[in-house]
Order: C-alpha cells, then sequence, then structure tokens
C-alpha cells in the first residue's frame, strides 16, 4: 500500500466522523433538536383539534339561531 492510499484512508476515516465535538457540530444538534421539537408541538395541537374535546363553534349553532340571532327557545313538550 503506497503513503498516497494510507493518507487518503485517514482522510476518509476522519470525514466519516460526525463533528460533534466542534461548535458548528453543536449548533447543528441544537438546529435539529429545535426543529423536531417545533414538530412535534405543531403535532400535539393537531392531535388535540382531532381527538379534543368537541366545542360548540358557530357553524355549529346555525341550525338553532332564530332571525334576530338569539338561541331558538325550546321546543313544547308534548
Amino acid at each position: 500500500m503506497s503513503t498516497a492510499e494510507i493518507s487518503d484512508n485517514k482522510w476518509e476515516l476522519e470525514a466519516s466522523r460526525p463533528p460533534i465535538a466542534t461548535t458548528t457540530g453543536v449548533l447543528q444538534i441544537v438546529a435539529v433538536a429545535a426543529f423536531a421539537a417545533l414538530f412535534v408541538w405543531m403535532l400535539s395541537f393537531a392531535m388535540t383539534g382531532i381527538f379534543g374535546a368537541k366545542r360548540d363553534t358557530l357553524a355549529d349553532q346555525y341550525g338553532r339561531l332564530t332571525v334576530d340571532g338569539k338561541p331558538a327557545a325550546a321546543p313544547a313538550p308534548r
């Protein structure tokens, strides 16, 4: 094996290691963690909206409204 091949292998070994000990490596890890946390935070609101308690919105109240915008009176018992 020639000297060039040995030095090339050393460079490849060094390049394959993740840069965890450097400032830029730590910043990359923090940035990825921040985006992952943001995604989980947004996903939690989506899950709350899908599976959470049902709220009575204006769209739900539409069928019960009268002309003046007040709730309709309860029907008389028979």
